[in-house]
C-alpha cells in the first residue's frame, strides 16, 4: 500500500486521485480531496480546474483529511507492515 496520499493528508493538503485500490478508502470525494476515473484525464484536468477556481476549498479539505488520518490510521502501524513486507520478500 502506498502511504503518499495519506502522507499529504496528515499534512493538511487536499488530494486528487484516482479512485484505483486504497485511494478510494483514503478520499472522501468533495470532503478532503477528488477522486477520478483510473486513466480518466480530463477528469483529473477538471478536478485540477475546480481546484484552481475555488482555493476556498484548501482549508477545509485540508482540515478534513487531517482529521481523517489522525483517527483512521496509525503510521507506525502501516510502516511496520510495509517493513514486515519489505523483508518477506527479501527471505529474512
Amino acid at each position: 500500500m502506498t502511504t503518499s496520499v495519506l502522507q499529504a493528508l496528515a499534512t493538511g493538503l487536499p488530494a486528487i486521485t484516482s479512485d484505483h485500490g486504497a485511494f478510494s478508502e483514503q478520499i472522501v470525494d468533495g470532503k478532503n480531496g477528488f477522486l477520478f476515473p483510473e486513466g480518466d484525464y480530463k477528469a483529473l484536468a477538471d478536478k485540477i480546474i475546480y481546484y484552481m477556481d475555488h482555493p476556498e476549498l484548501w482549508g477545509s479539505f485540508g482540515s478534513f483529511g487531517r482529521k481523517l488520518v489522525e483517527e483512521n490510521f496509525n503510521f507506525k502501524e502501516l510502516m511496520d507492515k510495509q517493513v514486515d513486507l519489505y523483508l518477506a520478500l527479501f527471505d529474512r
